[in-house]
């Protein structure tokens, strides 16, 4: 398994760079590059102790354009986006998390970021421009009996299983069947646990059949017009209850479970742009609320743009497209010139 993963020293000094990317999923990753092949001083701030995000933990071949994946399985997906960072000069930090962003107080100031390092240290970091990279948010579960032990966001059970090697369970139900939901209920299939079913409360499938089909033909349970009613147990997890649609009516299940994986659609994380001022706008198809930006990623604050799922979440070659743009933006914004700048929309 390639990881590109490591605990960073504490921050404590104070440094400053021509720009600062937030979040070193697939689109930071992209975005920091660029910026650093057209010439500016970079660093790239992630909270994970991995690069890559998500994406960068997925043990299946990336389904995508195989102009950007080319076949490979997110880790050595995350390991080539890493490593071409590194090539062009990037300043990598991984396990430290920016817990302020504070915009420049007069016009050619900096941009001043508060980041707390994995020893519990402080420093802070300055940039005349900033990319917020901070991906998406699964939402936590929120039902009858969802604080039992043995509930989780399907998240969590990846990180588990691609990062730490543990699997979270053996009788797991997935409610939730978009492309995320199901990969992840195959992950952990591969990984030796009985997935007893996957639940959709919609009348069909949300996610590929691509992904779905292989389930299925292992004996797995999809549900359709399936929802979740609530979680049972004595402390910890038992039963799953749900709801199905039956010819004589609406009629109640409990599937016997041990872990129930709840893989809801996520929300861009957009807390850091609120911060520095930035407008925001909730476009339901996109995922919630987000910072208003134009075609080139530029947001309303001077200086600072956005990627990736903070800008909308879509698919994971969107979103590194969209960090090679708002990389190209700042470039230009800070007078660095770069060979791909006229992709750049001039109707922004």
């Amino acid at each position: 398994m390639l990881l590109w993963m490591y605990h960073s020293a504490a921050m404590n000094e104070n440094v400053r760079y021509d720009v600062a990317v937030i979040g070193a999923g697939p689109a930071g990753m992209v975005s920091a590059t660029t910026c650093a092949q057209a010439g500016a001083s970079v660093i790239l701030l992630e909270r994970d102790a991995w690069a890559g995000g998500k994406l960068g933990i997925q043990s299946q071949p990336l389904q995508g354009p195989v102009t950007i994946f080319g076949g490979l399985n997110g880790f050595e997906h995350q390991a080539r986006l890493m490593n071409e960072a590194s090539d062009a000069g990037v300043v990598v930090r991984l396990g430290v998390e920016v817990d302020q962003l504070s915009p420049p107080a007069v016009s050619g100031d900096s941009f001043r970021l508060t980041v707390e390092g994995m020893l519990d240290s402080e420093g802070l970091v300055s940039a005349r421009s900033v990319i917020l990279a901070t991906g998406s948010e699964e939402p936590e579960p929120d039902f009858p009996g969802s604080n039992l032990h043995g509930v989780m966001r399907s998240g969590a059970a990846q990180v588990a299983l691609n990062v730490r090697a543990q699997l979270v369970g053996r009788r797991i139900v997935m409610a939730g069947s978009d492309n995320s939901g199901l990969l992840i209920a195959q992950n952990l299939l591969d990984a030796g646990a009985e997935i007893v079913a996957v639940l959709e409360k919609g009348s069909k499938v949300e996610g590929r059949e691509v992904n779905a089909s292989p389930l299925r033909q292992a004996g797995v349970e999809v549900l359709t017009s399936t929802p979740l009613i609530e979680a049972v147990g004595d402390g910890k997890l038992e039963r799953v209850r749900v709801q199905q649609l039956e010819y004589s009516g609406v009629a109640t299940r409990d599937i016997e479970a041990d872990t129930l994986c709840v893989a809801w659609p996520r929300e861009p994380d957009s807390h850091l742009a609120v911060d520095a001022g930035c407008p925001t706008l909730e476009i339901e198809i996109l995922g919630g609320i987000m910072p208003i930006h134009d075609l080139n990623f530029v947001t309303l604050v001077n200086g600072l743009f956005v990627c990736g799922d903070t800008s909308g979440v879509e698919s994971g070659a969107t979103a590194i497209e969209s960090g090679r743009l708002a990389g190209l933006a700042a470039s230009r914004f800070l007078g660095f010139s770069h060979e791909d700048t006229k992709t750049l929309s001039s109707m922004a």
